[in-house]
């Protein structure tokens, strides 16, 4: 970016900063916001480190994909506060909550309070008995845009909120929804009445009681929070009439595979059922994943699903050469999985950022791969994925 642009936009930053302060309210950190609700926690769960295996590129041995490491999660927390005596709490448009003029940070920051401070639209108004506000971030194409994001960042934390309160009935959850069809599912299964749930862009609700909890790393989520998670979400599972047992999970946006039919061809040798690229309810994608034993595809938001595979099953992750996270590995760690993964040539795209280059995969090279991947699966011992297996 320009430095004079950058420049600008810094001093704009200060001058709102100075606005809000001259408003009347201050925006706390994320550190002084968890010493200001210190008084009303709930749960105060540590940071832990999850060890986390080195994996070899399954086409190409001689390639390390990932070192060995130790993924630090953040410490959790849930708030709960029964405000009398005084102005209630009040909800943000971005989801933050504000209280005793303060502004609480309890995601990753609060650079979209200052964005906000100068639009003049009005919401409507909404008094509620009690306040749910799990998240205080705006869906956007780039930070937080997708399935992943919702489950872990969202869906996990709520899990998180109703196992330390109940929620009472009359309360009303808020923040910038989503707006998908897994995001009213799953908070239909939470309990929420489509009524109470309200779009903090739209909606001022406004409480005396409010329950808030933190946000945990983006990458590594909290190991008791995937638990929460899988166990609420665990009755959605079917007994499905057909059960497939091998699944490539296609892609047909970003970072899809350009010669797909090539690689369907072989894997429909190996008896891969072929899962395309299409919506689904909940229930049909934990289902197709808790019945799997073997699982392969680009990389994407459908993987966190394995948190539904039985232990055992294998996730074999193809990635484009310049985007490679490891958080499907962390998560096939903490669900007991085996792990292979391989980088393939990106697909032209050259303009592109590494997240959203496709993919052009060398089929004998898969097919390679895919073996030696399919004889580990079928050993317990060989799950962890060093050099030599």
């Amino acid at each position: 970016m320009n430095p004079s642009v950058t420049t600008l936009k810094n001093e704009i930053k200060k001058l709102v900063k100075q606005l809000v302060g001259l408003a009347g309210f201050q925006l706390l950190t994320k550190a002084q916001t968890i010493a200001y609700l210190k008084p009303c926690e709930l749960v105060h769960r540590p940071a832990e480190l999850i060890n986390v295996p080195e994996v070899y590129d399954a086409v190409d041995p001689g390639r390390r994909i990932f070192q060995r490491k130790d993924a630090a999660t953040q410490p959790c927390y849930v708030w709960h506060r029964t405000y009398e005596g005084g102005p209630p709490a009040a909800l943000l448009r971005n989801g933050s909550v504000r209280i005793d003029g303060y502004v609480l940070c309890t995601d990753y920051f609060t650079d979209h309070v200052l964005k906000d401070f100068l639009k003049t639209k009005k919401r409507a108004v909404v008094e509620a008995g009690a306040l749910v506000a799990p998240f205080s971030h705006y869906p956007d194409a780039h930070f937080i845009c997708g399935y992943y994001d919702f489950m872990f960042l969202i869906a996990a934390k709520l899990c998180r909120m109703a196992q330390a309160v109940p929620e009472p009935a009359d309360a009303i959850v808020a923040y910038p929804l989503f707006g998908t069809s897994y995001e009213q599912e799953f908070l239909s299964v939470l309990g929420f009445e489509l009524a109470h749930v309200l779009d903090s862009r739209l909606y001022n609700v406004r409480s005396a009681s409010y329950l808030l909890a933190s946000a945990g790393a983006w990458n590594y989520p909290s190991p008791t929070d995937v638990e929460l998670l899988r166990d609420r979400l665990a009755p959605l599972i079917q007994e499905p009439a057909e059960k497939h047992a091998r699944l490539y999970i296609s892609r047909t946006g970003r970072r899809r595979i350009v010669n797909e039919d090539a690689l369907v061809a072989l894997l429909e040798k190996y008896d891969f059922f072929i899962v395309e690229d299409r919506p689904r309810t909940l229930a049909e994608q934990l289902t197709l994943y808790r019945h799997a034993s073997f699982i392969m595809g680009p990389h994407g938001a459908s993987f966190s699903n394995i948190i539904w595979c039985q232990p055992g099953t294998h996730l074999f992750e193809i990635f484009a050469p310049d985007y490679v996270p490891d958080y499907f590995l962390y998560l096939a760690q903490l669900a007991g999985l085996g792990y292979s993964a391989c980088c393939q040539p990106a697909a032209g795209g050259e303009h592109l950022p590494p997240i959203e280059k496709n993919i052009r995969v060398s089929v004998p090279d898969i097919e390679r791969g895919l073996v030696a991947a399919l004889e580990k699966a079928t050993r317990p011992e060989t799950r962890r994925c060093g050099p030599n297996e």
